[in-house]
C-alpha cells in the first residue's frame, strides 16, 4: 500500500483496513479494562473474607481479656487494629473520590435477558482514563498535597505497627522475664514477630523506581502517572488487601503462640508427672502410680477457688495463695498423716466460666533427726572439668550407685563422683539421673539438670617472680620485662583452683611491628629483646592473642580464654 499513485477505490480500502485495526486495538483495550475490573472484584471479596478472620480474632482477644494468656494481647490488639483500620478507610476514600470523577459512578444499567431483571454494575470499559488521578496526585511536575500525603501513610504503616509491637514484647518481657535456664526468652514460649521483615516488602517504597527504559521516575509517577484508570483503581485495591493481610498475619501469630501458652504440647509448657493414689508408700506396698502429662505455666491463673482439706472449707490469704501457675497452699499441720484437698478450680473460656475438680492427697510425716546434705554449686557445672558431686539416695549404699548423664559423663572418684560435661555443650544442661535397688525393686531418680557454663576468662600478666606479677594498667620497669613470662590466672571468685599454662602469645612494644612467641617466656624471643631495650618512659607494652591451656589430673583443657592488658613504661 506504500507503492505509486492509487485510484480512489484503493485508498477507500486502505481506510477501511486502517478503520478495522482501529476497531480491533479497541476491543482488545476493553477487554483489558473489562478483565482488571474482574480483577478488582475477586480481591476485594478475598479481602472481605480476610477482614472477617480478622474481626473474628479480634472478638476472640476481647472475650478472653480475663484470661491471663490473653490479658496483654487483648491489651494491644485494639491498636493495631486502629492503625490498620485508619490506613484503610483512608485508601477506600481515595478510591470513592476516583469513582466519583463520573457522573453516574461509571455505573450502567444491565438487563437479564432472560428474566427481564435490570440491575446496575460498574462499567469498567470506560475508565481508560488516566487524567482524574494524575489531577489528584501532581501539581505539574511535583506531588500535589493529597499525593504527598498518599506516599507519606503508604512509608508510614509497618513502622507504626513496628512501633505497637515494639511495645507489646516489652511488655511480654516485663511480664515474664529471661531465666538462667532460658536466657533468649522467658519461663514461656515468648511472641516473636520477625515475620514481619518479609510481609513489609509488601509496603517497599523508594523515592526513584527504575523504569523499563532504565529511567529514574518519582514513586508517584512510576506507579501511576499515565494509568488507566482501573489499572489504578485495582492497584489500591491490592494495597487494601495487603493491609489487611500484614493485620491478619500478626493477629495469627499472636493465636497460635497463645495457643503453644495454653494447649500446645510443647517441653515448655507440658511435663511428665505421678499420679498415684497416695504420694507416699511404704517398703512392699504396690505402687499403682500413672506417668500423665501435666502442665504448669505460670500464665495460668484461676478467676474464683473452692478448696476444702478433709472436708472444711481452706482460706485465701490464710492457707493459701492464689498464683501465677495455679495455687500456693501455705498451710501447716500439726499432726502426721494423710489429708485430702478436693475441690474446684473455675476459669473464663470466652465469657463462660468453666472448672477443673481438685483432688489430691498430702501427706504428712514427722520431722527426721538427720539430713542428707549436698553442695551442688548451685546446679552449675563447667565445661570439660572433672566437677565434684555429691550424690546419694537414702537406703541405698553408695558403691551401689549407678550415675549416667546426657552431654557429658560422670565417673566415680572415692565415695564422690566428677561430672564432666561435653567442651562443645556450653549454655546447654548436663542431666544426670541415678539409679539403684533396695530388696531387689529398681529405685530410678528423677533426672536432674546442671548448667553447662564456660570456664571465665583468665587474667592474663607479666610474672616476674618475687618482683610480682604486673597486670592491665600497670607501670613496669622495662629492664626488667625480658626477664618475665606470660602469665594467666582465674579471677580469684572462681569456684576452682586451677593453673593456667601459657603456651603462646603476641606482643606488641611501643610502635614496633607485633611479634608472635610460641610459649611463655618473652626472651624466647631476641627480636622481642631488642624492642624493649629500646623502650623510654611513657611507652606502652601490649600482650593479645594469648593462647593457653588447664591441666587437671588427666583432662587438659585446650582453648583457653586469656584477657588482653596493656603496661605502661616507667
Amino acid at each position: 500500500m506504500a507503492g505509486g499513485k492509487l485510484d480512489s477505490r484503493q485508498k477507500m480500502i486502505n481506510m477501511m483496513y486502517l478503520v478495522f485495526i482501529a476497531m480491533l486495538a479497541l476491543n482488545i483495550s476493553k477487554e483489558v479494562l473489562a478483565t482488571l475490573g474482574l480483577i478488582n472484584d475477586d480481591i476485594t471479596a478475598s479481602t472481605r473474607d480476610m477482614t472477617l478472620d480478622s474481626d473474628q480474632k479480634y472478638t476472640l482477644f476481647s472475650d478472653n481479656s480475663t484470661n491471663e494468656y490473653y490479658r496483654l494481647v487483648a491489651e494491644f490488639t485494639p491498636r493495631i487494629q486502629r492503625v490498620a483500620d485508619d490506613y484503610y478507610a483512608y485508601v477506600d476514600g481515595f478510591k470513592e473520590d476516583l469513582m466519583a470523577t463520573s457522573e453516574n459512578g461509571y455505573k450502567i444499567a444491565r438487563e437479564n435477558k432472560k428474566t427481564g431483571v435490570v440491575d446496575s454494575i460498574i462499567d469498567y470499559q470506560t475508565m481508560d482514563k488516566s487524567q482524574y488521578l494524575d489531577e489528584m496526585l501532581f501539581v505539574g511536575d511535583e506531588y500535589s498535597e493529597q499525593g504527598q500525603e498518599y506516599v507519606n501513610r503508604f512509608s508510614n504503616y509497618i513502622p507504626k505497627l513496628q512501633e505497637v509491637l515494639d511495645e507489646f514484647i516489652a511488655a511480654d518481657l516485663a511480664k515474664d522475664p529471661p531465666t538462667d535456664e532460658s536466657p533468649s526468652y522467658g519461663q514461656y514460649i515468648d511472641f516473636d514477630f520477625s515475620l514481619l521483615k518479609d510481609l513489609e516488602k509488601r509496603f517497599a517504597y523508594e523515592e526513584m523506581a527504575l523504569n523499563r527504559e532504565g529511567k529514574y521516575l518519582p514513586y508517584l509517577n512510576y506507579h501511576f502517572e499515565g494509568f488507566p484508570l482501573i489499572a489504578s483503581l485495582s492497584k489500591l485495591t491490592k494495597l487494601q488487601s495487603d493491609i489487611r493481610f500484614v493485620e491478619n498475619k500478626i493477629l495469627e501469630n499472636m493465636l497460635t503462640t497463645i495457643s503453644e501458652h495454653e494447649g500446645g504440647i510443647s517441653a515448655n509448657t507440658y511435663q511428665t508427672l505421678l499420679e498415684s493414689s497416695k504420694s507416699s508408700f511404704y517398703t512392699g506396698d504396690l505402687v499403682d502410680a500413672s506417668v500423665v502429662m501435666g502442665k504448669k505455666d505460670a500464665n495460668f491463673v484461676p478467676s474464683r477457688v473452692e478448696l476444702l482439706l478433709n472436708g472444711s472449707l481452706i482460706v485465701e490469704g490464710r492457707d493459701f495463695d492464689i498464683a501465677g501457675g495455679g495455687i500456693k497452699l501455705k498451710k501447716r499441720f500439726s499432726r502426721p498423716g494423710s489429708y485430702k484437698l478436693t475441690g474446684k478450680l473455675f476459669f473464663e473460656r470466652n465469657k463462660i466460666e468453666q472448672s477443673v475438680d481438685v483432688a489430691q492427697v498430702i501427706s504428712v510425716i514427722d520431722k527426721p533427726n538427720d539430713a542428707v546434705i549436698s553442695a551442688d554449686q548451685m546446679k552449675v557445672v563447667y565445661r570439660g572439668l572433672p566437677n565434684d558431686l555429691s550424690i546419694s539416695i537414702p537406703g541405698i549404699p553408695n558403691n551401689k550407685l549407678k550415675v549416667r548423664a546426657t552431654n557429658g559423663n560422670v565417673r566415680r572418684n572415692g565415695l564422690k563422683f566428677e561430672a564432666i560435661p561435653d567442651g562443645d555443650k556450653v549454655g546447654e544442661s548436663m542431666r544426670i539421673f541415678v539409679s539403684g535397688e533396695i530388696n531387689g525393686s529398681p529405685i530410678n531418680a528423677p533426672g536432674q539438670d546442671f548448667r553447662i557454663k564456660p570456664l571465665p576468662p583468665a587474667l592474663g600478666s607479666i610474672d616476674l617472680g618475687s618482683l610480682g606479677k604486673f597486670d592491665s594498667g600497670t607501670k613496669i620497669n622495662s629492664a626488667y620485662i625480658d626477664a618475665g613470662i606470660i602469665a594467666a590466672k582465674f579471677p580469684g571468685d572462681f569456684d576452682y583452683d586451677l593453673n593456667v599454662e601459657v603456651t603462646g602469645f603476641t606482643m606488641g612494644v611501643g610502635n614496633r611491628s607485633s611479634v608472635t612467641v610460641n610459649s611463655n617466656k618473652i626472651n624466647n624471643s631476641s627480636l622481642l629483646v631488642s624492642y624493649i631495650n629500646g623502650l623510654n618512659s611513657g611507652d606502652r607494652v601490649s600482650v593479645f592473642n594469648i593462647e593457653a591451656k588447664v591441666k587437671t589430673g588427666d583432662v587438659v583443657l585446650d582453648g583457653i580464654k586469656v584477657t588482653d592488658f596493656t603496661l605502661s613504661i616507667k
